[in-house]
């Protein structure tokens, strides 16, 4: 049976709510994916068709006669997707042991006072709770960029549904190989191939980058390469013999954007998955491949009114972290306390922005 939370007036909507609006932006910067999608306003249904415009390169204009028609060109291919935003649900439980603590903690003749060891507690899983929904978006959300593709399977969401891996239809020409593979061969021309790729999609394709992602793992496989200290000492002219000399991200980037190349950003990001109550930690990144985007929001974050927050509960206190809705209540027998979440959405990126070279398969040349 729902009853009113353990908290009493400290767990009402209204200071829920002010908990976490205190704590908005430190809770913001836990989280990643903010600095690449946009919130989507929220759909009343979990069942969504959400047209995604691919995006055309913009054709310049043709130059005609006065009086001729307007030459037609092809606008922006609309693809209907169709499926069930995901549900992310998540509860804190605060079991009768634990509670005895707190009783005996708000016996004691604390300095703070009483409502502050009572906020304390509350806090903790609030936070929790609010965050999340949004560690499961990261997770989702590096996926779609490494590797044009959503896996949601029985590893990294071990305790729900397992949907498999969900296609983001890119054209075949977005993940391509490399000549020689990078971690594997000291003949891997590493520099040359980025070079190679974004000359070839802008020439070919007038597809131009903001940015180049890459893991930890793979940057120091890049940094430590002759050829790339060759290029760095080059540019530098420092008279200092090439090993000698030291490659950092900055150094390559100096380079980089002194070509009118996109820089370089090292994303390291592991997302903590419990199974069975034991952490573990997985990343939804593949550490071989080299993430070519623009700059700014790159996508969407799709998302819904839960069910929940329309028809609220009796007995429940409510509160919102962007689109995630939280929720604090006891029951009884036995008597418990609980913190919940939940987040309906999904990221969706602009596909057609993003390239993929996967620097461990061998590709003759660029198509």
């Amino acid at each position: 049976m729902i009853i009113p939370s353990y908290f009493q007036t400290l767990a009402q909507s209204q200071n829920l709510q002010a908990l976490i609006d205190a704590s908005q932006a430190n809770l913001e910067q836990q989280s990643i994916w903010r600095r690449w999608l946009n919130l989507g306003l929220p759909q009343m249904s979990l069942n969504f068709d959400s047209a995604i415009g691919r995006d055309r390169i913009a054709a310049a204009a043709s130059i005609v006669d006065s009086d001729a028609p307007a030459p037609l060109r092809s606008r922006n291919k609309l693809e209907l997707y169709k499926g069930k935003i995901p549900a992310i649900k998540e509860k804190f439980r605060m079991n009768q042991d634990d509670m005895r603590s707190l009783e005996v903690l708000r016996a004691l003749p604390l300095a703070g006072g009483n409502s502050d060891v009572l906020i304390q507690f509350l806090n903790k899983d609030l936070q929790e709770a609010s965050v999340s929904g949004d560690k499961r978006v990261d997770l989702m959300l590096l996926q779609a960029i490494f590797t044009l593709s959503i896996d949601i399977n029985t590893t990294n969401n071990p305790d729900g549904v397992a949907y498999g891996t969900i296609d983001l239809l890119p054209q075949s020409y977005q993940s391509q190989g490399v000549p020689v593979a990078w971690q594997t061969s000291a003949t891997a021309t590493r520099m040359k191939d980025i070079e190679n790729f974004l000359t070839f999609n802008r020439d070919t394709r007038g597809r131009t980058f903001g940015k180049i992602l890459m893991s930890m793992r793979l940057w120091n496989y890049f940094k430590k390469t002759m050829e790339v200290k060759n290029f760095i000492a080059t540019f530098y002219n420092t008279g200092k013999t090439t090993s000698a000399y030291a490659v950092t991200i900055d150094t390559v980037n100096e380079m980089f954007m002194a070509n009118r190349w996109p820089m370089i950003e090292i994303v390291e990001h592991n997302t903590h998955i419990e199974v069975d109550g034991s952490p573990t930690y997985v990343r939804g990144f593949n550490d071989d491949n080299v993430a070519f985007v623009p700059d700014g929001k790159i996508g969407t974050l799709f998302n819904a009114v839960s069910m929940e927050e329309m028809h609220q509960v009796a007995g429940k206190s409510y509160a919102k972290f962007g689109p995630t809705l939280v929720s604090k209540w006891g029951e009884s027998d036995p008597l418990v306390e609980f913190t919940g979440m939940e987040m309906n959405a999904f990221p969706s990126i602009n596909i057609d922005a993003v390239y993929v070279l996967k620097t461990q398969t061998v590709q003759a040349s660029f198509v």
